[in-house]
């Protein structure tokens, strides 16, 4: 019957006379992206760590990565009235001390020269002011008087469980000696020009275990150098205000 004929042309292939085709299989998802990923955060730690190395190298082997920390400010409330006094006295005798003797020398230095120099030199190992530093030291005595200088106190502090050692302390280059650190607080003392900036070089020469740490204060700042290294450097900026 044409009917049953035509259903027939519509009914499907007998079973087991062909496997039914399989359905397509997915490809998997690739990342091409991660190796490049990978490969860009090595070389950027890479970097950073040379970084790191860098700077610890141009700051002498220490770890201080805050620059105010090396910043310190004296005024009007660091002022040793009673120093700044003797030193008056002395200038008016024509006698130096160590103090007045770091400030002239500092100004000697880019004012005089040969035979001059030696001379200011030798006067000032024996706490005289010699005739080529008479103007200098008439200066100095002018600036007081006006108070445009004065005696300033530095305050060295102890830093709790760091190691004991020695530090060479030069200001603006001159060298003001062997100083301790461990447990005791002490103060130097020096003369100062209001507006003037001083540069304070430390230097461990001797620790006894390890790096140390120097720290010293004023009446309103306070300046630090962590991890010194036997024969590291580190400097501060003083502004005097």
């Amino acid at each position: 019957m044409p009917g049953a004929s035509s259903r027939r042309a519509r009914s499907p292939v007998t079973a087991g006379s062909e496997k039914p085709s399989a359905s397509p299989r997915r490809r998997p998802i690739t990342f091409w992206w991660l190796p490049l990923a990978v490969r860009t955060t090595a070389c950027l730690g890479v970097v950073a760590l040379l970084a790191v190395v860098a700077s610890l190298l141009m700051n002498g082997g220490f770890e201080d990565p805050d620059p105010q920390s090396k910043m310190l400010r004296l005024s009007d409330q660091d002022v040793d009235p009673e120093t700044t006094n003797l030193t008056k006295t002395l200038l008016r005798q024509n006698q130096s001390d160590q103090r007045i003797g770091l400030y002239l020398w500092t100004k000697a230095t880019t004012e005089l020269s040969g035979d001059a120099l030696n001379q200011v030199k030798l006067g000032l190992a024996h706490g005289q002011i010699a005739q080529p530093l008479s103007p200098l030291a008439k200066s100095l005595a002018d600036d007081l008087d006006q108070q445009r200088v004065a005696a300033f106190t530095l305050w060295f502090m102890p830093d709790d469980g760091t190691a004991a050692g020695t530090v060479r302390l030069q200001l603006d280059g001159v060298i003001l000696g062997e100083f301790p650190v461990g447990s005791e607080r002490y103060a130097i003392t020096l003369l100062a020009k209001t507006g003037s900036i001083e540069h304070l070089q430390i230097t461990a020469s001797q620790t006894q275990a390890g790096p140390i740490v120097y720290r010293a204060e004023t009446a309103t700042t306070e300046a630090v150098t962590r991890r010194l290294a036997l024969g590291k450097s580190d400097s501060w900026s003083i502004t005097v205000q």
